[in-house]
């Protein structure tokens, strides 16, 4: 009931403010903008973003400390990887985004990370730096190829106080999309992994031979056959191996939820395109 409480009233300040801005001739935050199909295109995409970014950065560390049960120093060793990635790819980002259009490069960079974070979703608790590898280049590659051509639509063309207020709101986006993402993760994790503890345990006493592989337990006592009553020195031992394999799956779970949202998000490229007071500059310029 608190949290349904907390929702609506959030609802409603957020209904309040959106219609105070509107109605405005000066208000404290500008919406104009958003009645650009190419502004707001790219402000759904810097959301998207958002989720991404912060999303993966909180997951895996989180996969690397309890499931792989790393140290912090560890965990960073792993995950500089996307940073490295980074910044070998952002001048080629850069010399690209002057030669390409907009809309081909935001759907490679937005395709890249959806198939990183995707390739992350079909993890096992024994998987480390090296099945993390290749996904953090792919993520890592594409957020320059995500970024510059999403803020050249949105932002190009402003100046001044139009451009503060379309800059602000671009980027609150990117950190909105960050916080419902952050929380939707945390909410499949908190409902999934109880399911996940209840299903690996009931095909472990199944005698399930891939369960007991994914969990990390010796294969020789399961023959897809009931293995009949267990001790409690057994449970003491499988207990922590079942849990972490839970947490694992759900990690798996939120990183195709974000991957597929990604992949979905390549819908709305037709938008993305530059206003046309900046295309007749362009086209001026260049004939110019």
């Amino acid at each position: 009931p608190a949290s349904l409480a907390l929702l609506a009233l959030c609802l409603a300040s957020g209904a309040a403010t959106i219609r105070r801005c509107l109605a405005r001739p000066r208000p404290l935050v500008d919406l104009a903008p958003l009645r650009e199909a190419g502004f707001a295109a790219g402000c759904f995409y810097s959301f998207v973003l958002g989720g991404g970014l912060y999303g993966s950065v909180y997951l895996l560390p989180l996969f690397l400390g309890y499931v792989r049960q790393h140290s912090a120093t560890e965990i960073g060793i792993v995950m500089i990887v996307t940073g490295a990635a980074q910044l070998v790819a952002a001048p080629l980002a850069a010399v690209i985004e002057k030669r390409v259009d907009a809309r081909l490069m935001t759907g490679c960079g937005y395709t890249l990370f959806g198939i990183g974070l995707l390739a992350n979703g079909f993890a096992t608790p024994a998987t480390d730096f090296e099945g993390l590898f290749w996904p953090q280049i792919l993520r890592g590659v594409a957020v320059m190829l995500c970024v510059l051509p999403t803020t050249a639509v949105a932002l190009e063309g402003r100046h001044g106080a139009a451009l503060a207020d379309a800059s602000g709101l671009f980027n609150l986006m990117r950190n909105l999309g960050g916080a419902v993402w952050i929380a939707l993760i945390d909410t499949i994790i908190d409902t999934r992994v109880p399911a996940h503890i209840a299903d690996l345990v009931a095909r472990l006493q199944a005698g399930d031979i891939e369960a007991a592989r994914f969990v990390g337990l010796p294969l020789e006592r399961f023959h897809n056959l009931p293995l009949g009553p267990i001790d409690a020195a057994t449970k003491e031992i499988v207990q922590p191996l079942v849990e972490r394999a839970a947490a694992a799956a759900s990690f798996n779970e939120a990183f195709l939820a974000l991957g597929a949202f990604f992949l979905v998000s390549l819908a709305v490229l037709p938008w993305l395109r530059p206003r046309e007071g900046t295309m007749r500059e362009t086209i001026c310029g260049g004939l110019d």
